[in-house]
């Protein structure tokens, strides 16, 4: 049972990785393009509002844009949420 529920895993952060994203960081897109701040998403994913930047800043720079809206709007258009 733990295998596959490892296997899962992996596959979700494979098929995440195809458009250079980890499944976190489009997960952290997914919810700012709610309107969440990262205070929201921090609380919603029981993370640190800081992780939560640091994950926006890892997309921001993997998608070559200039900011966060951008990034959202580029992971919204490749399909990714």
């Amino acid at each position: 049972m733990e295998d596959m529920m490892a296997a899962t895993s992996r596959m979700e952060v494979v098929s995440a990785e195809h458009d250079g994203l980890t499944v976190r960081e489009v997960e952290v897109l997914k919810w700012s393009a709610e309107g969440k701040t990262a205070a929201e998403v921090a609380m919603i994913l029981e993370l640190k509002t800081r992780t939560v930047n640091y994950h926006i800043g890892r997309a921001i720079q993997k998608f070559g844009v200039a900011n966060k809206t951008c990034a959202v709007v580029k992971a919204a258009r490749r399909g990714l949420f």
